[in-house]
């Protein structure tokens, strides 16, 4: 790959870990403030688990994005950035520029999301 295009790549890495780290921040901040009020009734104290909950899963998500961009930028350093951790093929440009910390190509990725299906099983109200 291209210098060029791994500086644009490793810029737009650290721009939006930045701006994920700052969500997370906020997150957390928003479930402290909500331990933090107290709750008058049990309905609202349901109320306020859930979101809690909701903001916790979000907060997962956000930290395991962080890490692969942290993987992305691993790879950039060790020269492998925009080959397919599976297959070893270039990764499309086009692909590496929508998630710039995507692991693998299109085509690997469709096969393990199909493989991550099958190992799931039918979900609810499926058969």
């Amino acid at each position: 790959m291209k210098r060029d295009r791994l500086e644009t790549s490793k810029k737009k890495l650290h721009t939006l870990r930045e701006e994920l780290l700052a969500e997370l921040r906020a997150k957390n901040a928003e479930a402290a403030a909500m331990i933090d009020e107290g709750v008058p009734d049990i309905a609202d104290q349901g109320l306020t688990e859930n979101i809690k909950g909701f903001l916790h899963l979000l907060g997962d998500a956000k930290r395991e994005e962080i890490l692969k961009i942290d993987e992305a930028l691993d790879r950039i350093d060790d020269g492998s950035y925009g080959s397919c951790l599976r297959c070893g093929d270039e990764i499309d440009i086009e692909r590496l520029q929508l998630l710039p910390h995507t692991r693998y190509c299109v085509s690997c990725k469709g096969i393990l999301e199909k493989e991550a299906r099958i190992k799931a099983g039918p979900g609810i109200g499926t058969l």
